[in-house]
């Protein structure tokens, strides 16, 4: 009945009252009346001032999500990927980050019109616990009171504790329960439900961080009763009709403190190239749908990886132990050869496979190899690793020559004390071997996603859809204010913007331009519909390589394994659910990339708050109504606010600068500035800089 009636009022354009919508379907006026009441809290449909019904989109409504900007500005993101909308505040009701909600556009902001579902029942803060006297009454009187500061500074409003506070300490992280949601000159009112340590402690920080956005800290406990039913390793029983391939020169390469190896390589030489071998672990073999295990994978989506702490999609036993493609053990795999010429795949064959592990290399021993150093790796891996060097870079070559873009980026890597504290931070380039693997995987996640589309089968692809012209033209002008004068058009093959950035390599803000390049473009996320991927100047992509520590690739195993044994029947069966996982994949990847963001942040405050009074050197990377994000050579972005300077300064958004009213000085992005560390908030991850004279 549901679709019926938002067929009859997609039609109709109008109101309709509940009589004509009952008497249309000829049916009671009660299972009408259930019907859409079913449908307005879902957001599919809405009342009128007169009690009448029609569609959000007849009103002129758009379902959207929310976010926050630094400010505490909501955002809200239209479902149907137009850009976000920030968002006036307007009657008693007030949003919180993830809320599904339904707006009215107002030009380039919009209202809320109602929200549709609460993003979180809850989130970690750290206490504030005030002893108080009740008025007339004597000191021994007093009871405890307490606020909060959400870690999450997404969160901007005043949380005010309820319930039981006994076992509360100042200072403490805990996990809240929202009680009442917050309104107009009303705080978020919310009960204690567990201590997750000091807000001194940076492992209780980064709990926080994972927890805020959906991750759980804590053991599921049906996921660890089906955990201790897991095989100890694999049987004679798991071998029955796979290919055998242990006696195949296999390896894995990943960095140093990598626990879950979830690919493997292997080459041969060919006529005319290569065969390539990507071994991927077979996780569907042990994670079967609708299990315990399955369903907590689903609602991560992925693996979280913050500055000392791992929530892995799947327990332990799997994750590191019976579906890691350790040495010297067998292990169940899907196996794709790849028949390879001058960097173009000639041919391929998948198949399940069993696979033995004749190494666990690193990419620094890989690359003491490359580089002539000393290593302890076998000669024949030796020989191996030299035919796939080869063979790496001819597949980078004709990548290249595709025009795909080349986003690499410098990543902060945090080194840390037994406490989990930074005591440093290093940001080290990418050698050969990491690149190498790359290719691999890219080569790998292409061949799967063409054979998916080219037999119809119901899937999960990766996909990066065409900018928008409005951002490029955006991006366009930001490249102008800054001296790069480009021509990029509405709709430039992805080789223009390497192009760009190819030009920029010894500009002094690289990674600037860089990164506005990267924001010019759209997210990328999963779909059921083969869109291609933009940046990759491929025309089939999927997620293949990871279904250890990604949801969506143990879904593209499930449904080649579909496939290999001709059952597309339950193939077919399968294709109403793909679109629902996608969502639910890219939502879940979003959150993860957030809570690593949030979680450097946090790391990068907690190391510079030991710099106070040091000076550095940076590039301004940020131009604000507040003041300049200047950014170190070590990654660290840090605020200079605009109060705090010599002049009374005019921000300039079109040119991306400041102009001192009276002395004409002019800050704009990429300029080299020298600042000293003045302060840093922990739990909020900020970081604010004094700006220093060029020699100071």
């Amino acid at each position: 009945m549901n679709e019926q009636i938002i067929n009859l009022l997609a039609e109709s354009g109008a109101p309709v009252g509940i009589k004509e919508i009952a008497s249309r379907l000829k049916c009671p006026m009660p299972a009408a009346k259930e019907a859409l009441e079913s449908l307005i809290s879902e957001g599919e449909v809405v009342v009128t001032k007169k009690g009448r019904y029609m569609t959000p989109e007849a009103a002129g409504l758009i379902r959207a999500r929310i976010s926050f900007q630094r400010n505490g500005t909501p955002l809200a993101h239209p479902a149907n990927g137009d850009p976000a909308l920030p968002m006036n505040a307007v009657g008693h009701e007030r949003c919180m980050p993830e809320d599904v909600v339904l707006i009215h556009p107002e030009g380039a902001r919009c209202t809320l019109h109602s929200i549709l579902k609460r993003g979180r029942t809850g989130f970690s803060a750290y206490v504030r616990v005030e002893q108080r006297s009740r008025r007339g009454e004597g000191r021994g009187d007093a009871r405890k009171t307490a606020t909060a500061v959400p870690c999450d500074t997404r969160i901007p409003y005043d949380v005010v504790l309820t319930g039981d506070l006994s076992f509360v300490k100042n200072d403490e992280i805990v996990q809240l329960k929202i009680e009442k949601y917050p309104e107009f000159n009303r705080p978020i009112y919310a009960s204690v439900e567990r201590v997750l340590g000091n807000v001194s402690s940076m492992r209780a920080l980064m709990k926080a961080v994972a927890e805020d956005h959906g991750f759980a800290t804590e053991p599921n406990p049906e996921v660890e009763r089906e955990s201790r039913d897991m095989p100890a390793a694999v049987s004679e029983a798991d071998l029955a009709g796979r290919e055998d391939l242990r006696d195949l020169l296999t390896f894995t390469i990943d960095g140093a403190t990598a626990k879950d190896f979830d690919d493997a390589v292997s080459i041969e030489p060919t006529q005319k190239g290569w065969r390539l071998g990507v071994h991927i672990a077979d996780v569907s073999h042990y994670v079967r749908p609708h299990t315990a295990i399955d369903e907590d994978a689903l609602m991560r989506g992925t693996s979280l990886y913050l500055p000392g702490l791992t929530v892995p999609m799947l327990p332990e036993c799997l994750s590191n132990d019976l579906c890691s493609l350790m040495p010297d053990v067998d292990r169940l795999a899907m196996s794709l050869f790849m028949d390879i010429e001058n960097g173009v795949i000639k041919d391929h064959r998948l198949v399940e496979s069993a696979i033995h592990s004749h190494a666990r290399l690193t990419y620094q021993a890989v690359n003491r190899l490359w580089d002539g150093g000393e290593t302890d790796i076998a000669e024949d891996v030796r020989r191996a690793l030299n035919d796939m060097l080869t063979l790496s870079r001819e597949l980078r070559a004709r990548r290249q020559s595709r025009g795909a873009i080349d986003f690499e980026m410098d990543e902060p890597e945090f080194v840390l004390d037994d406490k989990g504290e930074p005591t440093d931070i290093l940001c080290e380039p990418r050698g050969e071997a990491e690149k190498m693997i790359e290719d691999f995987m890219l080569a790998a996640n292409e061949t799967v996603a063409a054979l998916a589309r080219s037999t119809e089968l119901p899937f999960i692809y990766r996909v990066h859809e065409e900018p928008d012209a409005d951002r490029l033209h955006a991006l366009e002008a930001f490249l102008s204010g800054i001296g790069m004068h480009v021509h990029i058009g509405a709709n430039p093959h992805p080789g223009r913007l390497q192009a760009i950035l190819e030009d920029a390599k010894d500009h002094p803000a690289r990674e600037i331009i860089r990164h506005y390049l990267l924001r010019a473009l759209k997210r990328a996320k999963y779909s059921e519909k083969p869109l291609g991927h933009y940046a990759l100047a491929m025309s089939d992509y999927c997620h293949f390589t990871s279904p250890i520590r990604r949801y969506p690739d143990l879904t593209v195993h499930r449904m080649l394994k579909l496939l290999i044994h001709g059952d597309m029947d339950r193939a077919g069966r399968m294709a109403k659910r793909m679109p629902e996982l996608a969502v639910q994949c890219s939502r879940r990847e979003y959150a993860a990339t957030l809570s690593e963001r949030q979680g450097d942040d946090i790391m990068m405050a907690a190391y510079m708050s030991h710099q106070i009074g040091r000076k550095f050197d940076g590039v301004i990377s940020g131009v604000t109504a507040w003041g300049l994000y200047v950014t170190l050579p070590n990654r660290v972005e840090g605020l200079v606010r605009i109060s705090e300077l010599d002049d009374y300064y005019v921000y300039d958004e079109a040119r991306r600068r400041i102009v001192g009213e009276a002395t004409g000085t002019v800050f704009k992005l990429g300029d080299r500035v020298r600042v000293r560390m003045q302060s840093a908030v922990v739990p909020a991850g900020e970081i604010n800089f004094e700006l220093l004279p060029p020699k100071a």
